[in-house]
């Protein structure tokens, strides 16, 4: 059976109509595939207007857009990777040949070796005691001790922890010299942290002599789990006994030591005789700077969609896609910097076939058992790759170069598909720590140039660029392997100084032809319509590179035709958490699957993005089936304290996949989708080479972010004027061998294109001495579409069940920020551990048929979301939602009108789900008699707002509350209030009337306003809550917060003086949660006379002036290292719910709107989102 259905047989194919009618151009299009669609006329957003735009990220496109920016141009780079650099890191050609040595400025850059830190040695045999008894879920072992096993990759697996400072001696068995000592600790910021080390020797265990004093000088700057943090000192010492003084910080109550080491003699590196390769990090940073520098402007994740054209048929830029939409450059000159020619192809330019047949591929492999077989040959490169981890320590691991044999049917993209999975089949090795991302290839099929080189290579500085442009098709240079040169120059030229070289050469012939042009004017997209063989209309984002602000120009779109690119039972878009196990879980039922997926590997935030242990979570069902997959690949690999191996869960996914026979196709984004009458029928994929539409009966959007069903039209929920909540972001550094390295010390808004380059630019910045960074971003909110049934945090917390429940999930209030339902206004949440069912209709979004939102993009409260998102739960989610779309395909039906009670019966069988499902009801609405009890009940016993004003804020638990039936009582506030205030009248104890006039005041009822101010009034300020992303839980409010929130919330115009007097007494050094809580009342209240208090405060010292809209600007901000950071996002929160209070009490002196304009220019897109609707507001 056919699955692929000839994807990209000619790259041209497409384009719909980008390859336009021109002159001498062999006319190719959508007429060469048996189907198509059409796409409607529409308007392009136009998002860069400029001489000369570059499509790729190579080393060499970068070069050409430098030299460009130099001689006068202006450019813009267009970037298909989350990095630049993509012909070195993604392929992993980090090693230069012997004879290649490195001439320009930026090569000589790029190739700098990196520095190699002697390490650790190997240490000397003693044995050691505590003073202190190790403590669970890390206690020491007998045999082999765990501080002498030369082990300390791992906090999770390979620590011992403390429960306070610990005195450990360490005896030699005699007097010996020793020259170095080594504590290895592990770090996570606020749960385990060292202090300092003292160090003392002696002979005698009476008399110590103190050697050195140890400080750790990057506390709370950086997170270690993964490699340990090396506290070292030489000291040049004999003694028995050397003691080791541990001191933790007094935020923290534990500590974690890796190892203790007593160097004999201090290592030294041997010069080495080969060239070491740089780490990628240094390879992508470079490039970044080299642009930034050269005022170059650039996006990453952009893929070339189409070519531009002017009225005479003339190139005029082309159309890009990324996670925004589709938006125009227009541009004078091209240059086509990506590895096959993708720009030229679309631009019809002519190229030789590519020869069916057996191909050499190369592939390289870091680290593991190098494999054997037929068509393949491996040899291990001159030099091991580098990595500095923590300390002052660096790590060697060997590299494999591949070379494959494989078939390939022709140039597509399915074919090439097809060989990425057949190399990883022959090439994956247990024990690798990275691996090329692409194949590597000498194009076989290079263009027609307007002059063409047969012999060998003459050198990058005499080659003839007409070479490099194509005959019949001018204002385009290809700067690539698929120039018109010999097939063997083509290899010299593809030597990182040669193709670094050339760019430049071209770069400056870019500006130079750019200078004699005219700007482009009437420039449009065309094509040509041919009949259609599936209706349906293309649907997409058309807005611009930002959510919040539409272009000010569009160029016009004609009606014209796409391709069908492939035919499926089921499509899977993301290959992560959810999307990998819906692949599986649709495969094994029989249908026909596709999973489309933008990077290089599967399982998302649990592999790629490297948290690679659980936190919580229902671990049974199709979890455990891949928990105990991964743990038997795994063997003596597997962590010793949980978690897994990251290269092995991607692999097991993979193998999965493939042993059901379902495509994976990488490098490919979801970019619309093809809907009739409401029913979703396929996807708009993206790639490398363009753009074309895949049909499936069902589509699982497993985007993370309803990317898919966003662009079909359906209504979702994010970031607005209502609130600036979020919880927290983080994109980690990566070296080879780790698995977990979890971070949060950002917003990031994933469908902001501006805002994922700022992302990845600063992280870059933030852990340029790392070896890599993520390319996954760790969000923990997305946007969530609005569903047939939006899950609240009081079903939660009532047990709410359904009859249509098919996920069951299970965590705690892990928010990492701050949370907004009234419920956490009135009772904060806690750690304790929820269970909670995820009805099907959550995953459909209310208008739409034919596709299931998985994962973060679920139907649901912010709040509601740290139940939902845990690793466990979601691939169980997954799993679930590929067997309900295989049911559908099966069965011939609508997802509606799923079997949904077989699908429960097999997931209980699976594990998945309890029994009780089966014969589950909806446990709505409650009964009027338990909604009398929680009135009656809830203010009989100790609370938090009427006891004494000392309750922890920083994630400590909470003390008993008679707040428990508030849940009960927000379920169905219409039916509570009347008693509610009847109860309210009926208190005799003054606390009592409080508690009811808090609830009803947060309810939005005034009954109580007098009680809630003269509560105000009585209480000083109290302590409040500053931003906590990591670790945080329990309250972000203090008591104070919460009654002045309730009381502004009564809009009782006599509250204001209240809250205006506490609202005077902060300042700079005050709690977040303080200002909160006072914008929140005011701007409720929107009373004028709130106006000039409320600027005097933001006027007040380092209130104002955290906006960022350059990234110079943001580069200011970066911590350098830290993988958790809270200040810049507590300040930035301050000043901005103030400013709009402000704006909303009717501004004073255009201050609140002044601030709000800097806003949502900012370069974060979350607060760019909220203050822009804010704004709008006013319109």
């Amino acid at each position: 059976m056919n699955r692929n259905h000839s994807f990209l047989v000619i790259v041209s194919l497409f384009f719909a109509g980008a390859i336009f009618a021109h002159a001498n151009a062999t006319v190719v299009g959508p007429d060469m595939y048996e189907k198509t669609v059409v796409e409607s006329a529409r308007e392009i957003p136009v998002a860069y207007d400029v001489d000369v735009v570059v499509v790729g990220g190579t080393s060499a496109g970068v070069a050409a857009a430098v030299e460009a920016a130099k001689n006068g141009a202006s450019v813009f780079l267009a970037a298909p990777r989350p990095y630049l650099g993509e012909d070195l890191c993604a392929t992993y050609r980090l090693w230069l040949d012997a004879d290649d040595e490195p001439t320009s400025p930026l090569a000589k850059e790029l190739f700098q070796e990196p520095q190699v830190a002697p390490g650790v040695g190997r240490g000397m045999r003693f044995r050691y005691e505590a003073d202190s008894p190790s403590a669970d879920p890390h206690k020491d072992r007998v045999s082999p001790p765990a501080l002498t096993d030369g082990r300390w990759g791992s906090a999770s697996s390979q620590s011992v922890q403390y429960n306070g400072d610990v005195s450990i001696v360490a005896d030699l068995t005699e007097s010996k010299r020793f020259e170095r000592v080594h504590v290895m600790a592990f770090q996570r910021n606020n749960d385990f942290e060292v202090d300092s080390v003292a160090v003392f020797c002696s002979n005698d265990k009476q008399e110590w002599k103190p050697l050195a004093q140890i400080r750790n000088e990057i506390v709370g700057k950086g997170e270690f789990e993964d490699s340990a943090l090396d506290l070292s000192a030489v000291v040049s010492a004999e003694a028995r006994y050397v003691k080791f003084d541990i001191k933790k910080t007094a935020r923290v109550q534990r500590i974690l030591i890796g190892e203790i080491i007593i160097e004999e003699k201090i290592p030294q590196i041997s010069k080495s005789t080969v060239r070491r390769p740089p780490t990628p990090m240094h390879v992508k940073y470079t490039l970044d700077q080299a642009l930034l520098d050269a005022g170059v402007q650039f996006l990453y994740t952009c893929y070339t969609a189409d070519i531009l054209y002017d009225a005479k048929g003339r190139i005029g830029g082309i159309v890009m896609v990324n996670r925004s939409g589709r938006q125009a450059v227009r541009a004078k000159v091209v240059i086509d910097a990506m590895p096959r020619a993708d720009v030229a192809r679309m631009a019809g330019v002519e190229f030789l076939p590519y020869p069916a047949g057996t191909h050499s591929f190369q592939r390289i492999v870091i680290d593991g058992e190098p494999r054997s077989g037929d068509g393949v040959t491996v040899k291990q490169l001159s030099s091991p790759i580098y990595a500095s981890m923590a300390g002052n320590q660096s790590r060697s691991h060997p590299a494999f170069l591949y070379t494959l044999e494989l078939p390939m049917k022709d140039g597509s993209f399915a074919s090439f598909a097809k060989a990425e999975q057949a190399a990883r089949d022959k090439t994956w090795q247990k024990g690798q720590v990275d691996s090329s991302e692409v194949l590597f290839q000498i194009p076989p099929d290079p263009m027609k140039g307007k002059k063409s080189l047969k012999g060998e290579w003459p050198g990058a500085n005499v080659v003839d660029l007409a070479a490099f442009q194509p005959a019949k098709v001018e204002r385009l240079h290809v700067l690539n392997g698929c120039a018109d040169v010999s097939r063997k120059a083509a290899e010299d030229l593809l030597h990182p100084s040669n193709y670094i070289d050339v760019g430049t050469r071209i770069g400056k012939a870019a500006a130079d032809e750019a200078k004699r042009l005219p700007k482009p004017t009437n420039v449009q997209l065309t094509g040509r319509k041919l009949k259609p063989t599936a209706s349906g209309e293309v649907k997409e984002l058309l807005v611009g590179l930002r959510p919040m602000h539409a272009s000010d120009e569009s160029i016009p779109s004609q009606e014209r035709s796409i391709p069908i690119v492939g035919e499926y039972d089921v499509i899977v878009v993301g290959g992560g958490t959810g999307g990998a196990p819906a692949g599986i879980g649709a495969g094994r039922r029989g249908a026909k699957t596709l999973v489309v997926e933008y990077l290089h590997g599967l399982g998302g935030i649990g592999t790629l993005g490297l948290i690679g242990k659980y936190y919580h979570g229902y671990r049974d069902g199709f979890t455990k089936e891949l928990d105990e997959g991964i743990a038997a690949m795994s063997g003596d690999l597997a962590p010793r304290g949980g978690g897994w191996d990251v290269e092995i869960k991607i692999e097991w996914y993979r193998r999965e996949l493939r042993k059901v026979g379902v495509d994976i196709w990488y490098g490919a984004l979801g970019g619309g989708a093809f809907v009739e009458d409401g029913v979703v029928k396929g996807i708009v994929v993206a790639t490398t080479e363009g753009r074309g539409v895949v049909l499936g009966k069902v589509v699982i959007d497993s985007t993370g972010n309803a990317d898919v069903a966003i662009a079909a039209g359906a209504a979702y929920m994010f970031t607005d004027a209502e609130n600036a909540a979020l919880q927290g972001t983080g994109l980690p550094p990566r070296n080879p061998g780790a698995s977990y390295t979890n971070t949060d010390y950002t917003f990031t808004d994933e469908s902001d294109v501006i805002d994922l380059w700022r992302t990845y630019l600063t992280s870059r910045e933030k852990f340029k001495d790392a070896y890599d960074l993520g390319q996954i971003i760790d969000a923990r909110e997305r946007r969530r579409i609005v569903g047939d049934f939006v899950i609240s945090p009081m079903d939660m917390y009532n047990n709410r069940t359904y009859p249509d429940s098919v996920v069951l999930s299970r965590s705690n209030f892990d928010s990492h920020g701050y949370t907004t339902h009234e419920r956490f206004l009135l009772k904060p949440p806690d750690r304790e551990s929820i269970s909670a069912y995820t009805p099907m209709r959550s995953m459909l979004p209310k208008g739409l048929d034919g596709v299931i939102v998985t994962g973060l993009g679920v139907s649901a409260h912010r709040d509601a979301m740290p139940i939902l998102r845990m690793q466990p739960c979601i691939q169980n989610q997954g799993y679930a939602m590929g067997t309900a779309s295989a049911m559908v395909v099966a069965d011939g039906v609508s997802i509606r009108q799923l079997d949904i009670k077989k699908l429960q019966q097999h997931l209980v069988e699976k594990g998945n789900l309890p029994a009780s499902v089966l014969t589950d009801v909806d446990s709505y609405p409650l009964p009027k008699e338990q909604i009398d009890a929680a009135v009656k009940n809830v203010a009989k016993q100790y609370d938090w707002i009427t006891g004494p004003p000392s309750q922890p804020l920083q994630g400590e638990s909470m003390p008993p509350s008679s707040y428990e039936p508030v849940g009960v009582i927000l379920s169905q506030p219409s039916e509570a209030l009347p008693l509610l205030r009847q109860a309210f009248q009926a208190a005799e104890k003054e606390e009592d009337k409080l508690v009811y006039a808090h609830i009803l005041g947060m309810l939005g009822d005034p009954t109580g306003s007098e009680s809630l101010r003269k509560a105000v009034e009585a209480r000083t300020v109290d302590k409040g809550w500053s931003f906590k992303g990591m670790g945080q839980f329990g309250q972000s409010l203090s008591p104070l917060d919460s009654l002045i929130i309730a009381l502004g919330k009564t809009k009782d115009k006599r509250a204001l003086d209240a809250i205006l007097e506490k609202a005077a007494l902060l300042d700079a050094n005050s709690e977040f949660s303080h200002f909160r809580a006072a914008a929140i009342a005011m701007e409720t209240l929107k009373d004028s006379r709130a106006a000039r208090p409320l600027a005097e405060l933001l006027q007040k010292p380092g209130i104002i002036g955290h906006a960022v809209t350059t990234i110079a600007e943001m580069e200011k901000e970066v911590v350098p290292g830290a993988g958790v950071e809270d200040k810049v996002r507590d300040r930035t929160l301050r000043e901005l719910v103030l400013a709009r209070a402000l704006y909303r009490c009717g501004d004073y002196e255009g201050l609140g709107e002044k601030i709000l304009k800097q806003y949502a220019q900012d370069l974060r897109g979350h607060y760019a989102r909220h203050a822009h609707a804010v704004l709008m507001e006013g319109k």
